[in-house]
């Protein structure tokens, strides 16, 4: 917060400056008209609240001539520089309610970003899967005889299955997504061996049954 420092007489203070130099209105209006309510000492932040009759005033303050002009005149006068933010509202009230706002903004990205992280992991490893298989497509010798295609498909299926444990226990409450990579995979196997997809899914789900059920 703005501990000792007494922010309408910083403010006072910087009105008086603003208008011993160039003529400017607008500013010198909405500069009038805006009211300091708090310094932010954890982002060195002066936060300024405007009335919101009066809000078409704050661009004004917040062009990058102005800004600049302002906090110029605020580092002379306190001795350090500090950022500027208006806000709707001239009251500490309306300033803890646009704070109270901009933590639950940033929690809501956060958690955005981390889900979407999360998912852009499991779908990295979904891929290393695939490019595993297709590998060892590659190097798969007597791919026309249909018994090296279906040994080959039952150990893409096997290789799928054990892949997908791993993949699950890392990347867990994704159930939905894991399912629809999991279909995908199982379709480019049976793709890659000329079989049909249920062909290649029973094989998946015999092994998956003669195995431990996954939880």
């Amino acid at each position: 917060m703005s501990g000792q420092v007494d922010v309408r007489k910083l403010w006072d203070a910087v009105n008086t400056t603003l208008h011993e130099g160039a003529i400017n209105r607008p500013l010198w209006e909405a500069a009038r008209t805006v009211v300091p309510l708090v310094i932010e000492e954890e982002t060195a932040t002066l936060v300024l609240g405007m009335p919101t009759n009066r809000m078409d005033l704050a661009g004004h303050l917040e062009t990058r001539v102005n800004k600049a002009r302002l906090q110029e005149i605020v580092q002379a006068k306190l001795g350090r520089r500090l950022d500027l933010r208006v806000i709707e509202g001239d009251t500490i009230e309306a300033y803890e309610r646009a704070a109270e706002r901009e933590k639950l903004r940033a929690r809501s990205t956060e958690a955005a970003h981390l889900k979407a992280q999360g998912v852009s992991t499991a779908a990295a490893s979904w891929d290393a899967l695939n490019e595993q298989i297709l590998m060892s497509h590659t190097q798969l010798e007597s791919r026309r005889f249909v018994t090296s295609r279906v040994k080959f498909m039952v150990r893409c299926v096997r290789m799928t299955a054990d892949a997908e444990d791993r993949i699950r226990e890392r990347e867990p409450g994704k159930d939905e997504f894991h399912e629809r990579q999991l279909a995908r995979t199982l379709e480019k196997v049976a793709s890659l061996t000329d079989s049909p997809v249920v062909v290649v899914t029973l094989e998946y789900l015999r092994y998956r049954s003669s195995r431990k059920p996954r939880s």
